[in-house]
């Protein structure tokens, strides 16, 4: 986690901190989520590890990347990311083609004060 000084969007909302993670598939072709609490988020960027086999999927609940099955964003593993609209970081899922990739993902989280 890393905390910064406060943005803005530009639209009247502050974020106080940059939130980051990463999930990992522990099998290709199970959707893992990112997380399994609820966490509210204006959106979330995720991207693939560059250390990567296989490319990232990611969607909902029924997100696969196993070859000729794939469903989902797919996300190269070059440290490419993509900004996914959701409103809590519960609702997305990543799957990719090898076991052991990595998504990695960040959110701004809002002012609390």
């Amino acid at each position: 986690m890393t905390q910064g000084a406060y943005f803005s969007t530009g639209i009247g909302a502050a974020f106080g901190k940059i939130v980051d993670g990463n999930t990992t598939v522990a099998t290709a072709g199970t959707p893992v989520r990112l997380s399994t609490v609820s966490v509210p988020v204006p959106g979330v960027w995720v991207g693939g590890d560059t250390g990567n086999a296989s490319v990232i999927y990611v969607g909902t609940s029924t997100v696969d990347g196993v070859e000729g099955q794939q469903r989902g964003i797919s996300i190269e593993p070059a440290g490419n990311s993509v900004f996914i609209p959701v409103n809590n970081l519960n609702l997305l899922y990543v799957d990719a083609n090898s076991t052991g990739d990595i998504a990695t993902w960040a959110y701004l989280q809002p002012v609390t004060d």
